[in-house]
C-alpha cells in the first residue's frame, strides 16, 4: 500500500511545480489517476486487517470483484471521457478532490 503514497506524493507534487508548463485538464487527470489509486488502500487494508479471521469465500471473492468493477469502471470512463475530448468529472467523490487539488488555474 505504501507504493500508492509515494506516487500520490510524486504526482501531486509534481503537478504543483510544473502548474505553468503543464495544461489545467492533463493536471486534473493526473490528479485523478492519483486518487483512484490511492482509493484501492482502503480495500487492502481491509483485506489485511482480516486475512488472519475465516471469512467465507464467497463473500471474499464478492469483495474482490465489487472493487474490481469499480476500479475498471473508474478507468474506462476516464479513458472513454478523455477520448471524446471532454473532462471525465462524473466520479462522484474522486473528481471533486482532484477539481480542488488541482485549482482554478
Amino acid at each position: 500500500p505504501f507504493l500508492s503514497l509515494i506516487l500520490f506524493c510524486m504526482l501531486s507534487l509534481g503537478t504543483r511545480a510544473m502548474a505553468d508548463t503543464m495544461s489545467r485538464n492533463v493536471r486534473f487527470n493526473a490528479m485523478q489517476a492519483v486518487l483512484i489509486d490511492v482509493g484501492l488502500i482502503l480495500p487492502t487494508l481491509i483485506y489485511e486487517g482480516l486475512a488472519e479471521n475465516d471469512i467465507p469465500r464467497i463473500y471474499a471473492e464478492i469483495g474482490c470483484n465489487f472493487v474490481y468493477y469499480v476500479y475498471m469502471s473508474a478507468i474506462v470512463y476516464s479513458v472513454v471521457m478523455n477520448l471524446k475530448g471532454r473532462k471525465p468529472n462524473g466520479l462522484p467523490i474522486v473528481s471533486d478532490a482532484a477539481e480542488v487539488m488541482t485549482g482554478p488555474f
